[in-house]
């Protein structure tokens, strides 16, 4: 049995890949999702739960798939895994030296340098659950979020302005991103480094174009434990070293 940590789009592909290859797998989720592949669950697991999970279905392997800034996750773990961990890596633009990007390394980082330098209308590209994290700027600093339909319910128990929030899915689409620039009359951005698949080559290039500043809380570090493989060759690679 491999365990794969998905709800990404590195997480579909891998379910894919194991599939098309015939392993035996499951796919685990924090919260219930439409990709449902054949052996699907959902729900957080803690270091406990985890580890009895892998004991009871004999998992052999793990595959973390799941999101570059699901921190939690990655440490439960890095604590519970007495098995092999294979973190399926998705790819990010290389960092810019440019005088409208600016890379911090957490939130109340990047809070502090909005406070010396503030800007009038932020647009926040950083999730529904950076909501809470970015509450000592927003609430005294115009903001806006962009957050997926189904998470209205989370910004609202946060306690943030449901009129401020745009409701769709990010985009690779250069002229809807400034559209939104534009509409909001936004001079400031932040987000996360979440690679290529979180468009974030759009962003920065929105940014560039829009000249306005863009905010990048870097992606933390992996455990040292976490074995990295960046594609479908790699994977196979390592998935059958392993199980041989």
């Amino acid at each position: 049995m491999i365990l794969v940590f998905g709800g990404t789009t590195e997480g579909k592909k891998v379910a894919g890949i194991l599939e098309e290859a015939g392993y035996q797998f499951c796919y685990s989720t924090k919260t219930e999702t439409d990709f449902q592949p054949g052996n699907y669950r959902f729900g957080a697991f803690t270091k406990e739960s985890l580890a009895t999970f892998c004991q009871e279905k004999d998992v052999q392997v793990i595959i973390n798939a799941s999101h570059p800034f699901a921190e939690g996750l990655h440490q439960t773990i890095y604590e519970a895994a007495d098995v092999p961990v294979l973190r399926f890596e998705r790819t990010y633009p290389e960092r810019l030296a440019h005088p409208l990007i600016h890379y911090l390394p957490s939130y109340p980082a990047a809070i502090d340098y909005l406070h010396h330098h503030p800007v009038n209308n932020l647009l926040a590209l950083t999730g529904v659950q950076t909501i809470e994290k970015l509450k000592p700027y927003w609430s005294d600093h115009t903001t806006i979020f962009r957050i997926l339909p189904r998470s209205v319910a989370i910004a609202e128990e946060a306690g943030f302005p449901v009129k401020d929030l745009i409701l769709e899915m990010p985009t690779d689409d250069l002229q809807h991103e400034l559209s939104i620039i534009h509409q909001y009359n936004i001079d400031g951005i932040i987000t996360k480094e979440s690679g290529d698949s979180g468009f974030l080559f759009i962003k920065i290039a929105a940014a560039i174009h829009a000249g306005i500043p863009i905010v990048i809380i870097t992606r933390p570090e992996l455990p040292k434990t976490f074995f990295p493989v960046y594609d479908e060759e790699e994977l196979l690679s390592q998935l059958n070293k392993i199980l041989e």
